[in-house]
C-alpha cells in the first residue's frame, strides 16, 4: 500500500487511510456518506474513520437573558446519528472513532481535517436551491474550498 503525505511525498510504510466523516442529525446524509466510505476499495482493511460531530455555537436572547450554546454543550453527549453511523461503519468492518467539537461547523471540520495525518473528508451535502446556496452558503462548500485534504461529497 502506498500512501501520500499532505506535502505530496510518498509514504511507503503507511497502510491505513484516515478519513473524517462529519455528521449532524440528518439520517439521509450520514447514510450516503457511510455508503461512500464502505464502497472504497479495501475499506474494511485500509480505512479508519473519525466520525466528527460539531455542536453548533449559538447565542440567543430569551426574555432579556442571553443564552449561549456553551451552557448546553456536553463533549460526551453525541446525537443518536453518531452512534448509528458508527454501528453502520463497524458492520462493514471499518475501524471507527468519534470526536465532538463546539463551534462553527465548517470551521471545525476544516480544522479537524487540517490537523494530523488526515487523508480525506467524506461528507454528504444538503440539497439546496441555487439561490439558497448563494444566500446562505454551505458547510460542504466551505470545506471543499478550504480543507487542505481531498473532500469527497456523497
Amino acid at each position: 500500500m502506498v500512501g501520500f503525505l499532505s506535502d505530496g511525498v510518498v509514504d511507503l510504510h503507511r497502510t491505513m487511510y484516515s478519513v473524517i466523516l462529519p455528521i449532524d442529525v440528518d439520517e439521509q446524509r450520514w447514510k450516503r456518506a457511510v455508503t461512500a466510505i464502505s464502497n472504497l476499495p479495501h475499506a474494511n482493511e485500509e480505512v479508519e474513520v473519525t466520525v466528527l460531530n460539531v455542536f453548533e455555537k449559538f447565542k440567543a436572547v430569551d426574555e432579556g437573558a442571553d443564552i449561549k450554546s456553551d451552557e448546553f454543550y456536553d463533549p460526551d453527549e453525541y446525537p443518536e446519528s453518531v452512534q448509528a453511523a458508527v454501528e453502520a461503519l463497524e458492520a462493514h468492518g471499518i475501524d471507527v472513532s468519534t470526536e465532538r467539537r463546539h463551534g462553527e461547523p465548517a470551521e471545525e471540520i476544516i480544522e479537524a481535517a487540517n490537523e494530523g495525518e488526515i487523508d480525506a473528508v467524506v461528507m454528504a451535502a444538503r440539497k439546496r436551491s441555487k439561490v439558497g446556496k448563494v444566500l446562505f452558503g454551505s458547510v460542504a462548500q466551505s470545506v471543499i474550498l478550504d480543507a487542505e485534504v481531498p473532500v469527497m461529497v456523497a
